[in-house]
């Protein structure tokens, strides 16, 4: 009699594996958004981390010299809302002129803003000595230490023009500064000068992790209190114009944060008495042209500050010092956004 042999076979029913399936998809439905919305967010911290400690070194290059120094945000392209490039920059010294004494006379009758003024030492060229553009448009010059500063809004070798700092439609730092106040000083006659010139970058530019940008059009300063939109003050952006934005913030020899030049088509300096708020946010949310109707349900639109993965960076305007915090994706306004990382300046906290 033959023996009887039992085999047994191993393995899954088609039911079970099935069963399998649907478990692993209704892991994946559950699991891989948040993974995304984790790296998202680990993109978004890495990228405030960057800028901070960018801030922060800019910051310990200004403390204890004399040049005020700091760092420059450069946007990707004209018309365009988003910074990428960071720069550190030095303000260079006041020009006085390369010989002893360098003097310059004043001609040419002023029309409702504007005067010229012609170098008179040999090489004629005081401005742009060995064909070096020492002076260019947007520096301040003033005459005599007399304390009226004018700006230059152009210079050939030997011929420099320039106008009122009040007459340009941004609110500079000295807007008061109108022909009913400030005299033009005297023609036909030598003066010495000084020009204080704009921030200039130093060194190789350091760039965001890929997808973050600085978004310029929310991107502006105001009080450490939530105390209404009204107190927030945008930043000048990508507005229409031909050049790219670049925003210097300098900081003095003590620390402190002196100024905000921006330049395009024109330059502005504005001194700030509250912080600094840079908005860090994905590249594919950055305001093209008008501002985003709010759409929370759709992470590709909207706008950075409305969602957690965002984030800002504020700078003390008495310290320097600066600090990032998550956007609170709840809020509805800039400053609602803004909640934490102000409680931050406030607080002293990080």
């Amino acid at each position: 009699m033959l023996a009887f042999t039992r085999h047994d076979r191993r393995g899954m029913t088609l039911t079970e594996l099935m069963v399998v399936v649907a478990i692993i998809g209704l892991l994946a439905v559950a699991v891989l958004p948040a993974l995304s919305s984790t790296a998202e967010l680990r993109r978004g911290r890495e990228a405030a981390r960057v800028l901070s400690s960018f801030v922060a070194k800019s910051h310990s290059r200004a403390v204890g010299q004399r040049e005020w120094a700091g760092f420059q945000i450069s946007g990707v392209g004209a018309g365009l809302f988003a910074a990428v490039d960071l720069s550190l920059v030095d303000v260079p010294p006041i020009y006085r002129g390369d010989t002893v004494p360098a003097l310059v006379s004043i001609s040419g009758t002023p029309s409702t803003t504007q005067r010229t003024v012609t170098g008179t030492l040999s090489p004629a060229n005081v401005f742009q000595p060995s064909g070096t553009a020492t002076v260019r448009a947007g520096d301040l010059v003033s005459f005599e230490s007399a304390g009226s500063v004018y700006e230059i809004v152009g210079l050939t070798a030997n011929t420099l023009t320039f106008k009122l700092r009040g007459d340009q439609a941004s609110a500079s730092e000295d807007a008061g500064n109108q022909l009913h106040n400030t005299p033009w000083p005297p023609t036909n006659a030598a003066f010495s000068f000084e020009v204080l010139r704009q921030p200039v970058a130093s060194g190789s530019p350091v760039a965001l992790p890929e997808g973050r940008v600085v978004d310029l059009y929310w991107s502006g300063y105001g009080p450490p209190r939530a105390n209404g939109s009204n107190a927030y003050v945008t930043l000048p952006n990508a507005t229409a114009g031909p050049y790219p934005i670049r925003t210097a913030v300098v900081f003095d020899g003590a620390g402190r944060m002196r100024q905000i030049v921006t330049t395009g088509t024109a330059t502005v300096r504005k001194t700030v008495t509250g912080p600094v708020f840079l908005l860090i946010g994905r590249a594919d949310r950055t305001v093209t042209g008008t501002a985003f109707v709010p759409n929370p349900s759709d992470d590709s639109l909207g706008a950075n500050w409305q969602y957690s993965d965002s984030h800002w960076v504020a700078i003390d305007p008495f310290t320097g010092v600066a600090k990032s915090a998550e956007c609170m994706a709840s809020g509805t306004t800039v400053i609602e956004s803004q909640y934490w990382i102000r409680q931050a300046l406030l607080s002293g906290g990080n």
